[in-house]
Parts: C-alpha cells; structure tokens; sequence
C-alpha cells in the first residue's frame, strides 16, 4: 500500500503505543484547524511549518505557563469526559501523553465552525486511512456529527445499535490494510454543547 502524505502531522503522546492510562490505543478525531492566514501552502507545501499545527496546538493547551485561551475548554471538557472528573494539569499532560489527535481536514479553514468542500473532505480520506493503518488505533473518537457524516464509507462496516441513556450512539468499524478492525464512535464536539461529567 502506497502510503499518502499527510500534511497536519497527528499528535502522538508518548505512552500512545503501550496504551498508556487507558490500556488502550485511543485516536481522537478532530474536524480542522482555524488559521485567519489563508495562506496558499495550506495542505500543499510539506515542507512548511504548519505541518507541526496540531502538535503545537497540543503542547500550547498543556504549557500551563501560557494564558488560558477560550480554546482551550475544548481539550478540557474531552478530557474530563475520558476520566469522569475534573482534572489537575498533571493529569492533562498523562491523558494528552495517551492519545494520538489528528485534524481530518488537511487544510485550515479561516472561520471557527466552518465547514469544509465536499472536495475537501474527499481528499482527506488517504491521509486518514495512512494515519490510521500506522498507528493501528483501537478505538476512534469522532468529534462531532458533521464531521461523521463526512468520513468515507470505504473500509467501512456499521456497527451493531448502541444506546446510552437513551441516546443511540453513531457506531461501526473501520478495516485497516492488514485486517484489524478499528471501533470508532461519534461523540458531540467537545466545543459546544458538551458536558463533560454526562458523556
């Protein structure tokens, strides 16, 4: 299998493979980045600094020398919903050293909440299935509907229906290149309208 390039390189923590705290390999699936820039690179030049976004992003949330920014609540609020209590910035850096976070969209949008093309989100499927099929997750963690309803259906199989509480929970299974198969599961984005201690 030809392996694609990816431009925003993931966030891998450092006890990622061994499944650190979760005894698990866990993949957390954001949607995109925001970048006013515009810059004509985006997504196309892999040579630029912007390939390190996301794990800059991840290393800016957990520096706790750096002023809190609205953000941040994001990273905060998922977090805690992993453990099921408020967390200590100890904590942030074990579960954060846990994950392996990747933006699907490979490149910025400009507005916050804004959507990608239709385009956009196709050519992000190889990158996916590369990251996906090298750092064998699992379980993925999709932040958000509207992202779910992009992912491809290739290598895809439905999940059986899962409820809780009450609230069917969008399932199913992604078929990595060697025949693992990848539990991924939708969860409402971290950003609004998301309560940490229900999830």
């Amino acid at each position: 299998m030809v392996k694609v390039l990816v431009f925003f390189h993931p966030w891998v923590g450092s006890d990622y493979f061994s499944g650190g705290i979760f005894g698990k390999r866990i993949m957390v699936l954001g949607e995109s980045h925001y970048c006013a820039e515009a810059c004509e690179k985006c997504g196309v030049d892999f040579k630029c600094k912007c390939n390190g976004f996301t794990t800059d992003v991840v290393k800016a949330y957990l520096d706790q020398d750096n002023e809190r920014e609205g953000w941040m609540s994001t990273y905060l609020k998922f977090e805690r919903s992993l453990v099921n209590h408020a967390t200590t910035p100890e904590e942030s850096v074990k579960i954060w050293n846990s994950l392996l976070f990747y933006n699907y969209l490979q490149v910025a949008m400009t507005g916050s909440r804004q959507a990608g093309t239709t385009e956009q989100y196709r050519a992000a499927a190889g990158p996916f299935f590369s990251v996906l099929d090298e750092y064998q997750p699992d379980l993925l963690i999709v932040w958000g509907v509207r992202l779910w309803n992009n992912l491809p259906c290739e290598r895809w199989e439905e999940g059986s229906q899962m409820k809780v509480d009450g609230y069917e929970v969008k399932n199913g299974y992604y078929n990595l290149a060697n025949g693992k198969k990848v539990r991924a599961i939708c969860v409402y984005h971290p950003s609004v309208g998301y309560s940490w201690d229900y999830w």
